[in-house]
C-alpha cells in the first residue's frame, strides 16, 4: 500500500459506520484531501484527538485497495483549544473552515489558503481582535488568495487616489470616485436597465480603504495590526462579507449559524 505524509487542518467530518470518520483536510502538500479515519471516533483511538474538527497535524496516510487513503498514525500541533470556549468564537470557525474547503481544490498545494486559515484559527482562539474584524479581515485576504482581490489602487474609471469616498463595484471588483459614479450610464450596467441601478455597490471611505489596502497587500503575520473603531469594523465587515459571497457564488448554513449568535451579543 502506498503511504504519504501531509500537513493538514481538519475542515470537517462526518461520521461513518459504527467508530470511522470521513475527515476533510485542507493540506499544504496536495490542497483538500478526504481521508478515512479508522476508529476514530473511539476515546481508545491513538488518532481520536487528532482527528477532532480544527485540529492541524501530521497525518501519515495509507491507501487503501479502495483508493481512499486512511489515516495511519498521526501527531498533533495544534488544536486551537480556545474556540472552544465561546458560542460566537466557534461558530465563526466553523464558517471559516467552510469558506476553506469551498475555495480548495484537490490535488493543488495551497499554502497561502491553508496558513490564512490557520493563523485566523489562531487570532480567534487567542481572542487577538475583536471577531467582526478577523471575520472581515479573513474574507477580504480569502477573496485575495483565491484570485479575485478587487482593484484599490483608485477610482477604475479617472485614476484619482484621493476621492473624499469611494464605490467598489462589487462584481466587477474596481473602485468608483463619487463623481464617476453619477455619471455611469444604463449602458455600464451588466443587468438590464429597469430605472434604477441593479449592479451593487457598497460605498467605502477614505478610512476603510486604507484597511482594505493593508490587507490585501500586508504580509500575513500584520493581517490583524490595523486598530479599527467601532464605525471602521462595522463598514469593512460588510464590504468584506458581501464581496466573498458574490464572487464564490454561494451563502454559507455556518455563516447563518453564526448570525444566529452574532444577533444575541448586540
Amino acid at each position: 500500500m502506498d503511504k504519504q505524509t501531509v500537513t493538514g487542518l481538519v475542515l470537517r467530518e462526518c461520521a461513518k459506520g459504527e467508530a470511522d470518520k470521513l475527515l476533510t483536510l485542507l493540506t499544504a502538500e496536495h490542497g483538500k484531501m478526504t481521508v478515512l479515519g479508522k476508529g476514530v471516533r473511539s476515546l481508545k483511538n491513538k488518532n481520536m484527538v487528532t482527528t477532532q474538527p480544527y485540529c492541524y497535524a501530521t497525518f501519515i496516510l495509507s491507501k487503501a485497495r479502495s483508493g481512499i487513503y486512511y489515516i495511519s498514525d498521526s501527531d498533533l500541533t495544534e488544536a486551537f483549544f480556545g474556540l472552544r470556549g465561546d458560542l460566537l468564537t466557534l461558530a465563526l470557525a466553523a464558517y471559516v473552515c467552510e469558506v476553506a474547503e469551498a475555495c480548495s481544490v484537490e490535488d493543488s498545494a495551497d499554502v497561502p489558503l491553508l496558513r490564512l486559515t490557520l493563523n485566523t484559527l489562531y487570532a480567534l482562539s487567542q481572542n487577538k481582535k475583536p471577531v467582526r474584524q478577523i471575520k472581515a479581515s479573513f474574507e477580504m485576504r480569502c477573496a485575495a488568495v483565491c484570485g479575485f482581490s478587487p482593484d484599490v489602487s483608485g477610482c477604475a474609471s479617472c485614476g484619482t487616489d484621493e476621492a473624499p469616498a469611494y464605490y467598489l463595484d462589487i462584481l466587477g471588483g474596481e473602485l468608483l470616485c463619487p463623481d464617476c459614479m453619477t455619471r455611469r450610464r444604463p449602458e455600464d450596467e451588466t443587468v438590464e436597465y429597469s430605472g434604477e441601478w441593479t449592479r451593487p455597490f457598497s460605498p467605502v471611505s477614505p478610512a476603510t480603504l486604507g484597511i482594505m489596502r493593508h490587507t490585501l497587500g500586508c504580509d500575513i503575520a500584520k493581517l490583524l495590526a490595523p486598530k479599527l473603531t467601532d464605525a471602521e469594523t462595522a463598514e469593512f465587515a460588510a464590504v468584506s462579507e458581501r464581496y466573498l459571497l458574490h464572487h464564490l457564488g454561494r451563502g454559507f448554513a455556518t455563516l447563518d449559524y453564526y448570525r444566529q449568535f452574532e444577533k444575541l451579543q448586540k
